[in-house]
């Protein structure tokens, strides 16, 4: 997978875990980088609605639970959102050595020199 398109589905992952209501793709589309087209340009719109359609497809596969629904009963044009709930990790239970090798890794991570990789 390229640069560019993991980027572009780690911003649409943020988006839409970071919405309560569901966003159409338009709204999507002005919001994600990588998205950028002319909507008025059928040939880029139609590129646009399959890069779309592609990454919707790569982050079902990955486990993503991507739902699709509307913001209100008037809506015509379905949305789309991440719901925490459903994303979120299981707590993970540790031991108490396990515990204190996460919490070394941790401040190894804090250190100057590592500061920028780890963020």
């Amino acid at each position: 997978m390229s640069r560019t398109r993991t980027e572009r589905l780690v911003n649409l992952v943020i988006c839409l875990l970071s919405t309560r209501r569901f966003l159409t793709a338009a709204q999507i589309a002005a919001t994600v980088p990588g998205y950028e087209h002319d909507p008025d340009d059928s040939r880029d719109h139609e590129a646009f609605q399959r890069k779309f359609e592609r990454d919707k497809a790569e982050l079902r596969e990955l486990g993503v639970p991507l739902e699709t629904g509307t913001a209100s009963v008037f809506d015509s044009e379905p949305g789309y959102r991440i719901a925490r709930r459903e994303y979120a990790l299981p707590e993970i239970p540790l031991e108490p050595d396990e515990a204190a090798a996460v919490g070394i890794a941790a401040r190894l991570w804090q250190h100057a020199g590592l500061a920028a990789a780890a963020s």
